[in-house]
């Protein structure tokens, strides 16, 4: 069989099963697609059986499901009530930031700046530094830790 008649006689099996398995169709409806563009990419399934092959979709499909959703339980999510603001920070903020960085070991306030300063996630915190990226989630929680225990940093800020 062809991707494309593998597409017309199991897309829609594969999409109940991730229904049934995720509660998410929008999720599952991207799981699918997904696991027919990495099929796409890279020709997999031209040796398989039909059974294989929807096999082998199916396991493809789910296990981009997962990753999805481990990414997205990863993702802070915001209190809709906190307002953030879009200017510049002004001149009492900036001088209370250098005192809290002031506090850290140089390790730290790097991470702590490259973080909430310029906004880069932990995996180019550490292409940046050389490190790893666990490294550097271990720094970040470590620097805030010592300054919520020296100052009033409230224990939602991540």
């Amino acid at each position: 069989m062809t991707l494309e008649e593998l597409y017309v006689a199991y897309r829609n099996v594969l999409l109940k099963k991730l229904i049934a398995f995720s509660r998410d169709a929008h999720a599952a409806e991207d799981a699918v697609q997904q696991a027919y563009l990495s099929a796409l990419a890279h020709d997999r399934l031209a040796d398989f059986s039909d059974e294989a092959a929807k096999a082998w979709l199916y396991v493809t499909a789910r296990n981009a499901l997962i990753d999805e959703k481990r990414k997205m339980a990863r993702r802070i999510m915001l209190d809709p009530d906190i307002e953030i603001p879009l200017e510049e920070p002004d001149k009492d903020d900036m001088l209370f930031l250098r005192e809290l960085l002031e506090k850290l070991p140089q390790d730290h306030k790097q991470i702590v700046s490259l973080r909430y300063l310029s906004g880069l996630d932990s995996a180019a915190i550490g292409r940046i530094l050389g490190i790893p990226s666990a490294t550097v989630r271990t720094r970040l929680r470590a620097a805030l830790a010592k300054l919520r225990n020296e100052t009033n940093l409230p224990n939602n800020v991540r």
